[in-house]
C-alpha cells in the first residue's frame, strides 16, 4: 500500500468530531481511567490517544461503535490493545508503537497519536479480525490468589488437592505447583522455579502450609497451544505496553509448559464442569474448582449452569472426607472491585457461601488478604 500522509497529516485525517454519545470513545476513556487506577500510564496514554484518533478510522470505529453486547464485558478494548500489539511484535508498525509496547518508551502525545492513526488506516482488516476473536489472556499472576485460598481451606484440614479450571486459555496457570510463589513471608510451591509470583502482599498473613496437587485440568472455549508459534504470539499480544516484567514472565511460564504441558479440553464450561464431577472423587482428595476473570464472558444462562453444576455435585455427596470448594477471582458486580471469594461444600454450616477471602488487583499484582478465620 502506497501511503501518501505525513504524520501530521495522519493526526489531522484521524481526528474529527467525536460524538457526545460515542460508546467506542466513552469506554476507551473508561479504561484510561482504569489503567490510571491502577498504576498503568502507559496503557492510558494509549487509551487516550485511541480516543482522540479511532473516530477517523471509519471501519474499526464503526465496528466498535455497532457492538452487539457489553464493550466492557467481551473485552472489545482488549481485543484492539492485541491487534495493536501483534502488529509491534511482528514489527509491522511505526517504530513509536514497538518502543511503547517492548521497551516502555511513552512517545509525545502527537507520535502516539500519528503512529495509531497509521496502524489503525493501513492495518484496518487485521485488527478487525483481532476484534472479531475472543479475549484470550492467561495471567499467571492470579494464581497466586488460588494459592493462598488453597492454603487457607488446609488451615483447618490439609488435604492433597484435584483442581480443575475454568476459562484456562493456554493452561499456563495449572503449573501453578512448578512456579515459586512468594506471597507476603510465606514461600509456597517451587522456590527454584523460572516463574516467579510475589503479588505485593497487604492485609492478614497468608495461612502456612504445605500444597499437594493430585491432578490438574482445564478448560475453555478457544483454548490456546503454546506448541503452536501464532497461539505464543496471540498471548504476548494481550500484555499491555511497557509492561517487561509481566511479559518475562509470561515467557518464563510458557517455556515450563513446553517442558511440562498441560490438559485444556475444547468446551463450555458448565457441560465440562457436569462431567468433570462426574468423574468419582477420592476419599481424603479436596477437588477445588478455580476461574479468574472468566464469568465477566459468560452469558446468565452459563452462569447459572455453572453454578447448578456445583449444587448438583454438592448433593451428590460432598462430605468432610470428599469436599468441593469453588476459588474465584471475579469482577465485583459494579465492576469497582476485583474479589477472591471461597466456597466450600463439606457438610459444614457454611455450605457453599462464597465468603470473601480478598481484594485483589485485576492482575494479580497486589493482593489484600482478609481470610477466613
Amino acid at each position: 500500500m502506497t501511503i501518501l500522509y505525513q504524520p501530521a497529516d495522519w493526526v489531522a485525517a484521524a481526528q474529527v468530531a467525536i460524538p457526545a454519545s460515542s460508546r467506542a470513545v466513552n469506554q476507551l476513556l473508561i479504561e484510561a481511567r482504569k489503567a490510571e487506577d491502577f498504576g498503568k500510564p502507559l496503557a492510558a496514554a494509549l487509551m487516550h490517544a485511541l480516543a482522540r484518533v479511532l473516530p477517523g478510522a471509519e471501519g474499526i470505529f464503526d465496528a466498535v461503535e455497532h457492538w452487539p453486547g457489553d464493550l466492557a464485558n467481551d473485552g472489545v478494548i482488549f481485543r484492539l490493545n492485541a491487534g495493536l500489539h501483534a502488529l509491534a511484535l511482528a514489527g509491522r508498525e511505526p517504530g513509536v508503537l514497538r518502543a511503547l509496547y517492548e521497551a516502555g518508551v511513552r512517545p509525545s502525545s502527537f507520535g502516539l497519536e500519528a503512529a495509531l492513526a497509521e496502524a489503525l488506516d493501513v492495518h484496518a482488516c487485521e485488527l478487525l479480525g483481532w476484534l472479531a476473536h475472543p479475549t484470550q489472556t492467561n495471567e499467571t499472576l492470579r494464581v497466586a490468589g488460588l494459592v493462598a485460598a488453597l492454603l487457607e481451606l488446609g488451615r483447618e484440614r490439609a488435604l492433597p488437592c484435584e483442581v480443575l479450571e475454568l476459562g484456562a486459555s493456554a493452561g499456563l496457570n495449572l503449573n501453578f505447583p512448578r512456579y515459586a510463589v512468594k506471597l507476603g513471608t510465606m514461600a509456597a510451591c517451587a522456590p527454584e522455579s523460572p516463574v516467579l509470583l510475589q503479588p505485593e502482599w497487604r492485609g492478614l498473613a497468608a495461612a502456612r502450609g504445605a500444597i499437594a496437587v493430585t491432578r490438574a485440568r482445564g478448560v475453555d472455549l478457544h483454548p490456546l497451544n503454546v506448541a503452536d508459534d501464532a497461539d505464543r504470539e496471540s498471548l504476548k499480544a494481550y500484555v499491555w505496553p511497557g509492561e517487561m516484567g509481566r511479559a518475562a514472565r509470561l515467557e518464563a511460564a510458557i517455556g515450563l509448559a513446553l517442558k511440562y504441558p498441560t490438559t485444556v479440553d475444547k468446551g463450555l464450561a458448565s457441560n465440562w464442569l457436569n462431567g468433570q464431577f462426574a468423574v468419582p472423587q477420592r476419599d481424603g482428595v479436596r477437588r477445588v474448582v478455580f476461574h479468574s476473570m472468566v464469568l465477566q464472558y459468560a452469558d446468565a444462562a452459563e452462569r447459572a449452569a455453572i453454578d447448578a453444576a456445583f449444587a448438583a455435585a454438592a448433593a451428590a455427596g460432598a462430605s468432610r472426607d470428599r469436599p468441593i470448594a469453588r476459588v474465584s477471582i471475579e469482577w465485583r458486580a459494579d465492576r469497582q472491585a476485583v474479589e477472591l471469594r471461597i466456597a466450600e461444600w463439606d457438610g459444614g454450616a457454611m455450605q457453599g457461601t462464597a465468603r470473601l477471602a480478598a481484594i485483589c488487583h485485576p492482575y494479580g499484582e497486589w493482593i489484600d488478604w482478609r481470610g477466613l478465620a
